[in-house]
């Protein structure tokens, strides 16, 4: 690989490592879009407690209202269903901008897991490119020269035996075909030897 070459690599992997940090970015931002969702939920529970304590406020109004005379009751009652509409109303309204932004913040995952399976698949692609150029300018660079030195040399060796072998007299024959055919001295164990 030439200097070109290796300049041109290292600004791929320049540029894939500011892709990377890109992508932390976004992710960063989703984490602060899903911090927001959170603080809304908070604030829906928030609104929840408020209308229990409104509840339980219209609730202690009603009772007074029925022992003092039916027409408090009658206004008391009223109070405290108008109060209740409202803070209900309010809740529905917190709740929905919750879901809102909950759903804002899925599919902006979502399509950051497209962008990331993207750039995986790219980057797999590049990878799998360089390793077909790499190999490719391998086999270019050393055509002709398949073989190691060491590899030539047991080659040219086989070669000088078989020679040999091919120049050898009846007798020679004879003679290694003899100690090829001789079974192997085994040692004595050394509890025999005693």
């Amino acid at each position: 690989m030439n200097q070109a070459e290796l300049d041109l690599f290292n600004d791929k992997l320049d540029a894939h490592a500011r892709e990377v940090e890109r992508f932390h970015g976004e992710v960063a931002n989703v984490t602060r879009q899903i911090a927001n969702c959170d603080k809304l939920v908070r604030l829906a529970n928030a609104g929840l407690s408020q209308i229990d304590g409104r509840i339980a406020d219209a609730v202690q109004l009603n009772a007074e209202a029925q022992q003092a005379a039916t027409s408090a009751a009658a206004e008391a009652s009223a109070a405290a269903t108008t109060a209740t509409q409202a803070a209900v109303a309010q809740m529905v309204a917190s709740i929905g901008d919750a879901t809102d932004a909950a759903r804002k913040t899925s599919l902006s995952l979502n399509l950051l897991q497209f962008k990331t399976g993207s750039w995986i698949a790219i980057y797999t692609v590049l990878v799998l490119l360089c390793c077909l150029a790499t190999g490719w300018l391998t086999s270019w660079a050393l055509r002709g020269q398949a073989l190691t030195p060491e590899q030539a040399h047991y080659i040219e060796l086989g070669r000088a035996h078989e020679a040999l072998l091919a120049n050898a007299s009846d007798k020679e024959l004879k003679q290694l075909n003899a100690i090829r055919s001789r079974t192997p001295v085994k040692a004595k164990p050394a509890a025999q030897d005693k």
